[in-house]
Order: C-alpha cells, then structure tokens, then sequence
C-alpha cells in the first residue's frame, strides 16, 4: 500500500487529438498489486504525445473510508479504529513482513475497520474484496441498478468529489476503466452511472480482464450500451489510439 494516484504526476502535453484520457484502476482489489494494464495504456499513449493521467481510485477510496470515524462496538472493534494510523504505517513497511504475527494483525484489523464501516451499506468489504448482500456482480440486471444508484454504493462520497475535481481542472476526452475482478464490478458500475448522468459529454470506455472474458463469451450481447460506449476485450492500445484518430502501428 505504497503507491499513490499518478493524477497531476504524469502525462504530456496533447500532440495529437483534443483533451485528456483518464484511466481509473477502480476499488476493490488487492492495494498491493499495481495493474500492469493501464500501465502499458499509459506508457503507449505518451509514446504517442497523448496526454494521460492515472487515478488509483481503489487505494484511495480504501484510505479515504479508513480515515471516516466510525463507531465501535466491541472492543476488537474500538482497538481496529484506533490503531488505523498505526497499521496503515506497519504494512508500509518493509520490516513488518519480517514479521508473520504482526503483519497479519496489521491486516485483519485493518479488514475489520473496513468491514465494521461498510455495515449500514448492505455491502462487505476488506482490502482485498467487495461483496454486496443485495447485488450480484455477475448479473447484468444488478450491475445496471448499481448504475443507476451511484450514491447508494459505499465510495460514493469519495468518487463524486474527486471525478467532479478531475474533470473541473482539465478538459478529460475519454474515461478508461480497468476492470479485472469480480470485487470491483459493482464500484466500478456506479462509478459509471456517476459520470455518465453528470458528464454525459465524455466517453467512456471499459476494459481489462473481466470486461475480456465477458465479451467472450459464446453469444454475448451487450447489456451495457447505453452506459458504456465502447467496451475492449484484450489489449486496448490499438483500441485508444484510434479512438483518438491516432495511427495504430
């Protein structure tokens, strides 16, 4: 839990095409493991003079629910809170993964502060995952409620404020999320539904992992295409760079 948002800290000035791309790692996945996705999206889009910026919504959005108050209610609880700071600081460092006992309290009391914040959302969460007791990532129907419903999802507070932030400061051409896992596709949908009812002029494109094995599947139909304007199975590079009418060679 290193790594920090490279939004303001990398990208060029656009050569080529209007505006800038914004590619979002979105929650909730593993903090410790940087997607090598958008990675590769970032590095082949400068290559190509494009301005484009990196939000690391999902470590953000974590910190941000750690640093909300919360309300314990029994003492595991009252000690996971209280020693946010500390654990936060622990699994930062290196010393402590010398140490098996100590980083697995670090963790798990981390996980609980989580887990105790989320409880009035309907959903379950950790460092590593996102369960919601009402919707199923794996049905279309509730991924589209979840659109339909952003302020209804735990990060509402967080994305709302920092997306209206990002696209107040720049002109942002297209918006690009890595979707990988399971864990992340409820978030990532009303994340979605977010700027699509307030930034209705922007496109927005998903890809990555999941978004691949749906697309391709036998007979997939796309359920999405009145949120989601364009929808990448495999490596975007090729994808983006026309998008952006750049040449793709």
């Amino acid at each position: 839990m290193t790594r920090t948002s490279n939004f303001n800290q990398t990208g060029c000035c656009t050569a080529n095409g209007e505006g800038t791309v914004l590619l979002i790692h979105p929650p909730v996945a593993k903090p410790c493991e940087p997607p090598p996705g958008i990675a590769s999206l970032h590095g082949s889009l400068n290559r190509h003079l494009v301005r484009c910026d990196l939000l690391d919504a999902n470590l953000e959005g974590l910190l941000y629910l750690l640093k909300q108050p919360g309300k314990p209610s029994d003492r595991w609880t009252e000690r996971a809170f209280r020693n946010i700071s500390r654990n936060l600081s622990a699994v930062r460092k290196p010393l402590t993964y010398r140490n098996l006992d100590r980083y697995k309290r670090a963790v798990v009391d981390l996980n609980r502060a989580l887990e105790m914040s989320s409880q009035s959302t309907g959903a379950r969460l950790s460092l590593a995952n996102y369960q919601h007791l009402k919707l199923s990532p794996l049905e279309s129907s509730n991924l589209l409620r979840a659109a339909e419903n952003p302020a209804e999802n735990q990060f509402y507070p967080y994305f709302s404020e920092r997306l209206t932030a990002i696209l107040r400061e720049r002109k942002v051409r297209i918006i690009g999320f890595s979707l990988n896992f399971l864990s992340q596709a409820l978030c990532t949908f009303a994340m979605l539904g977010f700027l699509r009812r307030n930034f209705p002029n922007v496109t927005l494109a998903a890809g990555g992992g999941l978004i691949t094995s749906w697309m391709r599947r036998p007979g997939w139909a796309n359920p999405f295409a009145g949120l989601i304007d364009h929808q990448v199975a495999g490596p975007g590079e090729t994808f983006l760079l026309s998008l952006l009418g750049l040449n793709a060679d």
